[in-house]
C-alpha cells in the first residue's frame, strides 16, 4: 500500500498506519497457520451444512462422541478417585508344615547295601538328621481371571522365627533358633527349611510375623480399654480416640488444641491437659507391634515324611485385584490410545476448517465471475472499510478528530503511478465503445 501524503506536507501519522498494517498481517498470518498444538473447535452446524452435504450424519455422530466424550471423562474420574482411596480386601493364606527324615537308624536297616550308606563324618553323609520346611500359599478369589498375580509366601511374612526344645539349651551345635528375615533384592520364595542332625522327635514353635500394609499396632492398656481396640492401624487408632475425646468432651471449650485430662483421658496424658499436636506421640507409648503367629509342630524322625494333620489359615489384607485393572485403564486414556485419539480429532478439525476456506474461495470467484462490476465495487468498500479501521477512523473531522484530510487522499501518490493512466484509457475506450454501440 502506498504512503498517503499530499503534495505540500509529509505523512501523517505513519507510525499508526505501519502498526496497523503489521497487525493485520499478523493477524491473517495467524490464521492461515496449521493449528498444532490447540485443539480446534469445529465449526457450527449451520456453517458444516452449507459445507458439506452429508452433514447432518456428520453432526449425529458428534453428538455420540460428546456423550461418550462425557461418559469416559466420568468414568476416569471415578476410577481416579478409587485408585486414591486405599482399598484393601481380605484374603486367607495357608500355611502348610512339614519335615522329612534321612539317615535315621530304621532308615540305614532297611537299606540294601550297608556299605553305601555308611557314616561319613567328613562328608556329612550318612549322619541321622531330618529338615523342617513352612510353605504356604495365597488361597484364590472368586474371580481367577482378576487375580492372576500370585504373590509369593515370604512376601507376607516380616520375619520368621522357629525354636526347637529348651532354647536356651544348646541341643544343637547350629543353635536351638532359627530366624528367616528377606534380605535386599531376594526374590520372593514360596517357602523355607531348616535342617539339623538328630535322630529324636523334636518339639517346636513356628512364628510368623505377618507384614501388613499399612503397618498395625497391638493397643495396650489402658488405651485399648478406653477406645475399646485392641489391634488397627493408626489412622483407625486415631480415629476411635478422635471419637472418644467428642463423646466425653475432652476437647477444652475456650482453646480447641487442648486435651483435657476427662473421661478417662487421664490414664494416658496425665492429670495436665496437653496440646493436639502432641497426642500421637503419647498414643505411640502404647503401641507395639501384633503377637505373632504361633504354630507348634513336632518334628518327627520315625517316618520318611510327616505333614502336620492341620493347615493354618492366617486372614490378610491385600491390594484389590481390581485396582490395577483400574490402573491400566486410567493409563489408557493418556497412553497411545488416548494421543491416537487426540490426534484424530485434531486431523478432523482441520479438515473442517479446510473445507471452510476452500467453500469461501468458490464463494468468491463464483460471485466474481456472476457480476464483476458489483463485485468490484463491494469489494473496494470492503477494503476502504478496512482501512479506516486499520488507520483509526482517522479520515475526515468525525467525533474521534480525524486527522487524515480527505484531500489528501484524493492526491496520493498511488494515482500517480503508470499503470493508471493504461487504466483510465482502456476504461474510456471500452465506455465509447459501448456508446458507439448504442
Amino acid at each position: 500500500m502506498a504512503s498517503v501524503a499530499g503534495p505540500s506536507q509529509p505523512p501523517v501519522n505513519p507510525t499508526s498506519s505501519a502498526v496497523s498494517a503489521n497487525d493485520a498481517k499478523r493477524r491473517a498470518d495467524e490464521q492461515n497457520a496449521p493449528r498444532k498444538h490447540a485443539r480446534l473447535p469445529l465449526p457450527p452446524p449451520h456453517i458444516l451444512a452449507a459445507l458439506v452435504p452429508d452433514s447432518p450424519a456428520f453432526t449425529e455422530l458428534m453428538k455420540i462422541e460428546q456423550n461418550l466424550d462425557w461418559t469416559l471423562l466420568r468414568k476416569k474420574a471415578e476410577l481416579n478417585d478409587a485408585l486414591g482411596r486405599p482399598t484393601r480386601i481380605k484374603r486367607t493364606l495357608r500355611v502348610f508344615v512339614s519335615n522329612t527324615a534321612h539317615d535315621q537308624p530304621w532308615q540305614q536297616e532297611l537299606a540294601q547295601s550297608a556299605e553305601s550308606d555308611a557314616a561319613n563324618i567328613n562328608a556329612g553323609k550318612g549322619i541321622p538328621g531330618w529338615v523342617l520346611r513352612v510353605e504356604g500359599r495365597l488361597l484364590d478369589t472368586g474371580n481367577v481371571r482378576l487375580d492372576k498375580t500370585k504373590r509369593k509366601f515370604s512376601s507376607f511374612i516380616r520375619s520368621a522365627v522357629i525354636e526347637m526344645d529348651d532354647r536356651t539349651a544348646p541341643t544343637f551345635p547350629e543353635g536351638n533358633v532359627a530366624e528367616w528375615r528377606p534380605r535386599n533384592l531376594q526374590p520372593p520364595l514360596d517357602g523355607f527349611e531348616v535342617s539339623r542332625k538328630g535322630d529324636v522327635n523334636v518339639n517346636c514353635r513356628i512364628l510368623l510375623h505377618i507384614e501388613h500394609s499399612p503397618d498395625r499396632f497391638s493397643v495396650l492398656s489402658p488405651l485399648s480399654d478406653l477406645i475399646a481396640t485392641k489391634e488397627g492401624t493408626k489412622s483407625e487408632i486415631m480415629g476411635a480416640i478422635w471419637k472418644l475425646i467428642k463423646m466425653v468432651g475432652a476437647q477444652d471449650k475456650e482453646d480447641g488444641t487442648i486435651v483435657r485430662p476427662v473421661g478417662g483421658f487421664e490414664k494416658i496424658i496425665g492429670k495436665d491437659g496437653i496440646a493436639f499436636h502432641k497426642l500421637p506421640e503419647v498414643v505411640g507409648r502404647f503401641l507395639a507391634h501384633p503377637d505373632p503367629v504361633v504354630i507348634p509342630y513336632t518334628i518327627r524322625v520315625d517316618q520318611d515324611f510327616h505333614l502336620s494333620p492341620k493347615c493354618f489359615d492366617i486372614p490378610v489384607e491385600t491390594e484389590d485385584p481390581m485396582k490395577s485393572k483400574m490402573a491400566s485403564i486410567v493409563s489408557a486414556f493418556e497412553g497411545q490410545e488416548g494421543k491416537e485419539v487426540a490426534a484424530i480429532e485434531d486431523k478432523v478439525g482441520e479438515l473442517a476448517y479446510f473445507a471452510r476456506d476452500l467453500k469461501q474461495k468458490r464463494d468468491f470467484l463464483e460471485s466474481f465471475s456472476t457480476d464483476p462490476h458489483g463485485f468490484i465495487q463491494s469489494w473496494l468498500a470492503a477494503q476502504a472499510r478496512d482501512l479506516d479501521q486499520m488507520l483509526g477512523y482517522q479520515v475526515g473531522h468525525g467525533p474521534n478528530g480525524g486527522s487524515v484530510r480527505e484531500e489528501d487522499l484524493r492526491r496520493s501518490d498511488l494515482f500517480h503511478m503508470p499503470w493508471v493512466d493504461e487504466a483510465v484509457t482502456i476504461h474510456e475506450a471500452t465506455r465509447l465503445e459501448r456508446e458507439k454501440r448504442q
